[in-house]
């Protein structure tokens, strides 16, 4: 959980009552003393929570970021993060509210995003008697001028679009670029202003269910310029406002610190976030239906005509014979000059006939097969083991058969 405080002399609106934001009041000049009884209220912050988010407003950065700088320098952390908006103080009070509601529910990093997005989500302005002491809202010299002219009001827009409208009898009210979510509510505070204007033509032109008239702001006075004004700001009322914010704000983790952000710098660490990391929302599509389509085009669409059932008849079966595959016969090339035999017996080779010395055949054996008579009888096992090596050569040198040595006999 998130300790959200607010430096500066804004009190609560008291839209939220449940919980509030914790503030401090900075007085005209900064001693010492009262630095240290802000960085000590910091700190029992940080102990209790263990993260502060501090809010400043934006057009008074001089004391919010001095603060915020020296009590994280005295510390020594970097869970206080110090978040500056630009907001009047009216709708300042009440977007601190509501982040001081949403820090039970979300992480600190993304409540300090939701700071911005919701200071974005709210109507906020004034119609003031004059414009020539107006700072911090950009005016143009014809504004200027017209301040001078009596019985002149203007109407100022500070958020989500600041501008300036010179009031007249033909157009009362700017036009409104930004309406928030219906039911739409109306803070105001006045101090010296035309009330009528803001409740029967502001409040006609924006669609305000109710309009409250809260206590004053301080700073008010310093923010318009003039002494004569009318705050207001408008806020919807519904159940969900809030919860859609927080669904519609996409986040990262910060590279360095890990935190939850939608900005582009951390305002934990202070660390510049990739372009590619920042996720850009994409409006919704809303999903197409058929009851959705026009009528011309359901018109044109053809329809599906319907399909007859027919009754088939069963068919006998007739069963093919299947052929047997032919299988081709290799046919490997023959060398050149040779024929294939016609008989795998022709292929065997052909033994010389044995003859007799006299030159005759001899005759083949009884019982033998005629083919048999040319082929030459095997060599017996016996006739192997008696078969002579021939002598050994040595570079074509014969040596002579071996001797067998007979023993001598000795005479008696």
């Amino acid at each position: 959980m998130t300790a959200v405080m607010l430096l500066g002399d804004i009190p609560s609106a008291g839209v939220i009552r449940e919980i509030q934001a914790d503030r401090l009041a900075l007085p005209a000049e900064m001693t010492p003393a009262a630095t240290l009884a802000v960085v000590d209220h910091l700190a029992r912050g940080l102990q209790a929570r263990g993260a502060v988010l501090v809010l400043y407003p934006s057009w008074r950065p001089g004391p919010g970021i001095r603060l915020v700088r020296f009590a994280r320098a005295i510390l020594r952390t970097d869970r206080i993060a110090g978040v500056g908006l630009g907001l009047p103080p009216v709708a300042f009070s009440l977007v601190a509210d509501q982040l001081a509601y949403l820090a039970r529910y979300v992480k600190p990093g993304m409540l300090a995003s939701l700071a911005y997005r919701l200071a974005q989500e709210v109507f906020a302005g004034a119609w003031v008697k004059s414009v020539a002491r107006l700072e911090h809202i950009q005016t143009g010299i014809g504004e200027h001028v017209s301040s001078y002219l009596p019985g002149t009001g203007f109407m100022v827009s500070a958020t989500p679009q600041p501008g300036v409208h010179r009031i007249t009898s033909a157009h009362p009210v700017a036009p409104i670029v930004h309406r928030p979510v219906e039911p739409i509510f109306l803070l105001a505070t006045r101090e010296g202003g035309d009330a009528d204007w803001l409740q029967n033509k502001l409040a006609f032109a924006i669609g305000a269910q109710s309009v409250s008239f809260v206590g004053g702001q301080p700073l008010s006075t310093e923010f318009w310029g003039t002494k004569k004004y009318v705050e207001f700001v408008a806020f919807s009322g519904h159940q969900y406002a809030l919860q859609n914010v927080l669904r519609d704000t996409l986040t990262h983790p910060c590279p360095w610190c890990q935190e939850p952000t939608a900005v582009r710098i951390c305002p934990f660490c202070a660390m510049v976030q990739p372009t590619a990391s920042i996720a850009q929302p994409q409006p919704s599509q809303p999903s197409q239906s058929p009851s959705a389509q026009p009528q011309s085009l359901l018109a044109k669409a053809p329809q599906p005509q319907p399909v007859q059932p027919q009754r088939v008849q069963p068919q006998p079966q007739q069963v093919q014979p299947q052929a047997q595959p032919v299988q081709p016969r290799a046919q490997f090339p023959q060398p050149s000059g040779q024929q294939q035999p016609a008989h795998p017996r022709a292929a065997e080779p052909q033994h010389p006939q044995p003859r007799m010395p006299n030159g005759a055949a001899a005759p083949a054996p009884e019982g033998a097969r005629p083919d048999e008579a040319v082929r030459p009888a095997a060599a017996s096992p016996a006739d192997r083991a008696v078969s002579v090596r021939p002598p050994p050569r040595f570079n074509d040198v014969e040596f002579p058969p071996a001797r067998t040595r007979q023993p001598q006999r000795t005479p008696d």
